[in-house]
């Protein structure tokens, strides 16, 4: 009887473990960006910092516009970490806001990673913000309607943590009930007869 109960509290710990595990590592972070300067002049030069790319392919910068020329590109070593890199503002960039697009493609040419976008206001002449309200910059008209191709294929890793997430909550469930089953309140004594 004793055996039956750790073996049931034991499985219910597991189921736990591995239910936790998946619900971390489901609310892994999405890569960011942020700049050492929200406000900039054209042709000088930003400071990118990246963090939570996962992905070990280069990161390329582009201005504006996904399949603009890459105005520098730098190397992630895939773990997450914060890596900074600098790249120049174009010369001929005109007062507005801007959107920078930090993307990774694997060796295919496919995306690996969904790309990021961070904002960049240039500045007019002597460092005035462009005007409140004025449109951002103007887009490609010959722009591409899908930005990245979507890619619903599923790797068996997360194929293998789904299913084993839930195989433990089903474990947990089947622990939890046979416990409770076991625990039934002792049968009345009969009533010993007066003689």
């Amino acid at each position: 009887m004793h055996v039956r109960k750790w073996l049931i509290g034991g499985l219910g710990a597991i189921a736990a473990a591995v239910v936790t595990t998946a619900s971390a590592w489901a609310c892994v972070s999405g890569p960011s960006v942020t700049f050492n300067t929200a406000t900039i002049k054209p042709g000088e030069t930003v400071t990118a910092n990246m963090r939570d790319f996962r992905k070990a392919d280069p990161v390329q910068v582009r201005w504006n516009d996904l399949s603009a020329p890459v105005l520098a590109s730098f190397e992630s070593n895939g773990t997450g970490t914060l890596f900074s890199g600098t790249f120049t503002v174009p010369e001929n960039a005109k007062p507005g806001n801007y959107v920078v697009i930090f993307s990774q493609s694997a060796p295919d040419g496919k995306a690996s990673q969904a790309p990021v976008r961070a904002l960049l206001t240039v500045a007019g002449t002597g460092g005035a913000n462009p005007v409140l309200g004025a449109p951002i910059a103007p887009v490609d008209a010959a722009r591409p309607a899908g930005l990245v191709t979507e890619d619903t294929s599923v790797s068996a890793g997360t194929l293998a943590l789904v299913a084993l997430g839930v195989g433990g909550v089903g474990m947990f469930l089947a622990g939890m009930a046979a416990l409770f089953a076991g625990r039934r309140p002792p049968a009345p004594e009969a009533a010993r007869a007066r003689t």
